[in-house]
């Protein structure tokens, strides 16, 4: 276990009692899991999620009023997300929404340690980019009018300096930030958070918690499913990216459509 890190902080959400008594049980059995919230409900969950900021949200799918996978566009605070079910259709959707992993109730105690080692990792691994780039990052955010003129990526003992107004869009994928200029993905140092600060003021607009696109470079929106919009960008493989609900409304709002 990494030294930076030797608790997860969890909220977890299921509306049948049964399941919520048997996760509860099954994580308190855990050394590095500290359960600071349960929910019985979506609307719950959001409120204990933005109040408490876990580090880990374990989610039942299938929740009345609002379910596991609408509630993740609808957070301020942003935790690593794990989705449990016992329906294996939602499997997709699940990853779409950036979740690291996805249980099939009824599942064993390892199963869920595997899902929750996993969380620690890539939070530990999250927690050393931060701390490693502190420096590069105080002096990028320096420059004049806080706008940042490069991106900078580091593949080996390469460092390529990346013009914003080629980046398409970029994309955080299981803690990595990836910008995409067309032809290829670029490993950014940076957190998506911290990019959508910066990039502010050159035409790029978070389109959902996975996405920052230029809006320069979309070629097509159409209306998707729940409100949210499907945006196809200007390269080769006219790549689509949907949105979230509310950064259907804020793409809306800025081109004024």
């Amino acid at each position: 276990m990494s030294e930076a890190v030797s608790k997860l902080r969890l909220v977890f959400a299921d509306d049948e009692l049964p399941a919520r008594e048997k996760l509860s049980h099954q994580l308190s059995l855990m050394d590095n899991v500290e359960v600071v919230g349960i929910a019985s409900n979506g609307k719950e969950a959001i409120s204990l999620i933005n109040e408490l900021k876990p580090d880990v949200a374990l989610l039942d799918i299938q929740m009345p009023e609002i379910n596991g996978l609408e509630l993740v566009d609808l957070l301020a605070h942003q935790p690593l997300i794990i989705y449990t079910t016992a329906y294996d259709q939602f499997a997709v959707q699940a990853f779409e929404h950036a979740s690291i992993d996805y249980l099939l109730k009824p599942f064993p105690i390892a199963r869920l340690k595997k899902a929750l080692e996993k969380a620690l990792q890539q939070l530990c691994q999250q927690q050393a980019i931060v701390r490693a780039n502190a420096e590069p990052k105080r002096v990028q955010y320096e420059l004049a009018d806080n706008k940042l003129n490069k991106l900078i990526s580091k593949s080996g003992e390469r460092i390529f300096l990346l013009s914003p107004a080629d980046i398409k869009f970029i994309k955080s994928e299981q803690g990595n930030s990836l910008a995409h200029d067309g032809t290829t993905l670029h490993h950014l140092s940076d957190t998506l958070d911290q990019l959508e600060h910066s990039l502010s003021g050159q035409n790029f607009v978070r389109i959902h918690r996975s996405y920052l696109v230029n809006i320069d470079h979309i070629k097509e929106i159409q209306r998707w499913f729940n409100g949210k919009l499907m945006v196809i960008i200007n390269d080769d493989e006219k790549s689509e990216l949907s949105t979230s609900r509310a950064g259907a409304d804020k793409l809306k709002q800025l081109l004024k459509i």
